[in-house]
């Protein structure tokens, strides 16, 4: 066997493996259409096809306005396709890590959002926890008035794209310099959505990735991404707890709670539980997140909240032996309390759950999955908590 042939079949076996950050997003940009449904024929690639078809190619890529037109492929099942894809992506380690987080969230938004199969909008979701971690979110995103229009878009990033292409042929005078600071001043100025800002990420990609922009340019690049990076997953969690699928808001949730803290769990819980009883400071207090108020009958998403007072236990808020922190322990128990008595209303699964939840926020007093023995323990301890709360306000 001649030796380019030896070389091209080990090049060929060692990536034979999962596939990395480049081929994955070309696999789900190819996959999902601009109109949100899964393609059933596209652009495909792999490892193999990528070194070969756009290796020797990426400076072209970012140099110049044209684009290789790649083959199509059939693509016999596009749910599984897209989710074994969307699995590699957030494992793979490839390239800089500024340009592979800008990558990963720009997909991983888009297909939490826009994804026509639950399954892959779940797993989108969780995917993009660990951005949320990184990019230090504080919760507060309450949806866009108004998101930049297509053609407002599109003139801000193709002046942007071209700007940062005239960077890269040459060394920059005050003109280019201008030019640059003129075109992403408009583009930081920008309201985007998902869908724009996935496109945004998209022409920031090929300049994050290699070096051929000046140090400074690259950074103020690097900044945009990380800050569009926050918008769209932000928007990705605000949508997932509004998903028509209860598996996806229970997931957004959960994770929510976990990033969040005590609030979130509390705002949580008003939005899966009766509220006749709660006291209107409390459900004043308890609604920065903007969480929606969740159908009753879904009990994955009250599972999700149970669960999450079960791992975590009582909010510290309501540890407190203040007036407010007895009225908020008590509202958050008799919520509880209503779920695992209602066999009505929930499932047998989300009453056990409630009751797996009042175990741990009574630190194991009482641990029954039968209902009646937990409405024998308020009765009890009812008239000691009114007590607490008449002395507290005394005091």
């Amino acid at each position: 066997m001649r030796r380019p042939l030896l070389i091209a079949t080990a090049l060929a076996a060692g990536l034979s493996g999962c596939r990395g950050t480049s081929v994955a997003t070309q696999n789900l940009d190819a996959v999902l259409s601009s109109t949100d449904n899964f393609r059933y024929r596209g652009a495909t690639t792999n490892q193999w096809k990528d070194l070969m078809d756009l290796g020797f190619n990426s400076l072209r890529s970012v140099v110049s306005a044209e684009e290789r037109p790649r083959a199509e492929q059939s693509i016999a099942n596009p749910t599984e396709f897209a989710f074994e894809n969307l699995v590699d992506l957030s494992s793979s380690t490839e390239g800089p890590t500024i340009w592979r987080h800008n990558e990963q969230v720009r997909v991983l938004a888009r297909f939490a959002v826009y994804a026509p199969s639950q399954l892959c909008r779940e797993l989108a979701i969780r995917q993009l926890r660990p951005h949320a971690e990184r990019l230090e979110l504080d919760g507060t995103f309450s949806g866009l008035e108004q998101a930049a229009s297509a053609a407002e878009l599109i003139e801000a990033v193709d002046g942007l794209t071209d700007a940062l292409r005239g960077a890269s042929r040459r060394r920059l005078d005050d003109t280019a310099r201008a030019d640059f600071a003129a075109a992403i001043t408009l583009v930081e100025e920008l309201e985007v959505d998902v869908q724009g800002g996935a496109r945004l990420l998209g022409a920031l990609g090929p300049f994050l990735k290699g070096g051929l922009l000046p140090t400074d340019l690259r950074q103020r690049v690097a900044a945009l991404s990380l800050e569009v990076q926050g918008r769209l997953v932000a928007e990705a969690y605000w949508r997932g707890v509004r998903d028509p699928s209860a598996f996806v808001r229970a997931s957004a949730l959960s994770i929510s709670m976990a990033l969040h803290g005590d609030p979130c769990r509390i705002e949580a819980l008003l939005t899966v539980t009766p509220t006749e009883v709660v006291m209107p400071w409390i459900t004043e207090r308890y609604r920065s997140f903007s969480l929606p108020v969740q159908p009753l009958e879904d009990s994955t998403v009250l599972i999700a909240v149970a669960e999450a007072f079960e791992s975590e236990g009582l909010p510290l808020a309501a540890r407190r032996n203040t007036v407010e922190g007895l009225q908020l322990r008590s509202a958050i128990v008799v919520g509880f309390l209503q779920v695992a008595a209602s066999e009505l209303n929930y499932p047998r699964r989300a009453r056990h759950a409630a009751m797996d939840a009042l175990g741990s926020l009574t630190s194991g007093e009482v641990e029954s999955l039968r209902p009646e023995v937990w409405q024998r323990w308020w009765l009890e301890v009812r008239t000691e908590l009114e007590d607490q709360i008449q002395a507290a306000a005394d005091g």
